[in-house]
């Protein structure tokens, strides 16, 4: 798009507000607030307008105020009181030097009865990984000024949680436009799952942007996705909508997804009951007292069908059996190597010991790629005694067949 073009019809210029739904009371909170231009008989979009690096950082302030001023002046002219998420190009405040000039705009704006609280600051993800030192002051001056700062456009295959942590926003907006292209499911879930601890360790809101359909918006979610935004949900409007008009088809949907795990967990737990059944007889029919490999061999006969290996840990993490292996998915062989081994550097395993302890039940561990084979497995343990627990991992082609259990 022609920049003096742009420039010369700023009075054709006009805002669309995209929706953003919350999860947890179904309805709209906000809009992000969109750039148009209509020229002739057309409606273009200044996103390209925007995006060119080309483009002067002169003519995108001028038109970036132009799109803030009308947006803010139908707001304060509405009942409603969503959230407006302002797209901000941190290389245009730098190179023109007006971050003061932009918060004085909004604070103004305020004044005039547009609260701070209602103002969410996007920055783009590739727009601010060369001056992050610089962007990271932005922010915390914008935080410190009463208003939201939300990091925009993060992909799973460019996640640079390095940068996030030292930028605390408040809110981490994730796009699902890539997730159809993504060669491997589980890598992509893998990434996203990595992606919402983090944020909820740095107290950041998940926000899911590119929802074009049911799976996407379970992906979301599933994910731990507060935030939701995208043409499944709803699209683009010059209006203020009424909040709840979405309430029904969002409350639907996740009560669907609710049900399917419910059901996926409920056969979770019935095979943890059922592994637990097994464990217990084994261990009141056989002598406890058996040597550690006797012990093994009755596990490996009961277990051959679930598990792929198999060994027993003392409580401080010290493997006192030989790692049995299947092999051809039929027979077993015992790996001494592995006896004395220390595993409790893992980070979960000191916590899964204690509750099996306590409980004396087994467990099922989360998702997690192995290793040595880098398949997706879990692994199920069981307290055998006060001091020694047995860890099933269990076997890939039981997982497959068992696709609840992932």
């Amino acid at each position: 798009m022609d920049p003096i073009e742009v420039i010369e019809n700023k009075e054709k210029v006009f805002f669309l507000l995209k929706p953003i739904m919350n999860s947890e009371e179904y309805c709209i909170i906000g809009y992000e607030v969109l750039g148009r231009i209509k020229l002739g008989d057309s409606i273009k979009t200044l996103s390209t307008f925007f995006l060119d690096p080309t483009v002067p950082a002169e003519y995108k302030w001028e038109i970036d105020k132009e799109i803030y001023h009308q947006a803010v002046q139908y707001a304060l002219t509405q009942e409603n009181k969503p959230r407006l998420f302002f797209n901000i190009d941190p290389s245009v405040l730098i190179q023109l030097d007006c971050l003061e000039e932009l918060m004085e705009l909004f604070q103004g704006y305020e004044r005039e009865g547009f609260s701070a609280s209602r103002v969410v600051f996007e920055f783009r993800v590739n727009d601010m990984m060369e001056s992050v030192d610089d962007v990271s002051h932005m922010l915390m001056y914008m935080k410190a000024s009463g208003f939201q700062v939300a990091i925009d456009d993060i992909k799973t295959s460019k996640t640079n949680l390095d940068y996030f942590s030292k930028l605390e926003p408040n809110i981490m907006k994730i796009d699902l436009s890539d997730l159809q292209e993504s060669v491997n499911h589980f890598t992509y879930t893998d990434v996203l799952e990595a992606i919402a601890i983090f944020a909820r360790k740095i107290g950041a809101t998940l926000h899911f942007k590119g929802i074009r359909n049911f799976h996407q918006l379970y992906i979301a979610w599933r994910h731990g996705g507060r935030f939701l935004q995208g043409y499944y949900l709803h699209e683009p409007t010059n209006v203020f909508l009424e909040p709840s008009l979405a309430k029904e088809f969002l409350e639907g949907k996740i009560h669907t997804f609710i049900d399917m795990e419910h059901r996926r967990l409920q056969k979770q737990i019935e095979f943890l009951h059922g592994m637990d059944s097994k464990m217990i007889q084994i261990l009141n029919e056989k002598d406890v007292s058996l040597s550690t490999d006797r012990l093994m061999q009755e596990l490996t006969k009961t277990f051959k069908d679930v598990s792929f290996r198999m060994y027993i840990c003392d409580m401080y993490g010290s493997q006192i059996s030989a790692n049995w292996l299947k092999e051809n998915h039929t027979s077993w062989h015992n790996e001494e190597k592995a006896r004395g081994k220390n595993w409790s550097w893992r980070t979960y395993f000191l916590d899964q010991i204690m509750q099996m302890k306590h409980r004396k039940m087994g467990m099922l561990s989360d998702n997690y790629r192995d290793i040595e084979t880098n398949d997706l497995i879990r692994t199920y343990s069981y307290p055998v005694s006060d001091e020694h627990y047995v860890f099933f991992d269990l076997d890939p082609i039981f997982l497959f067949e068992n696709d609840w259990l992932l």
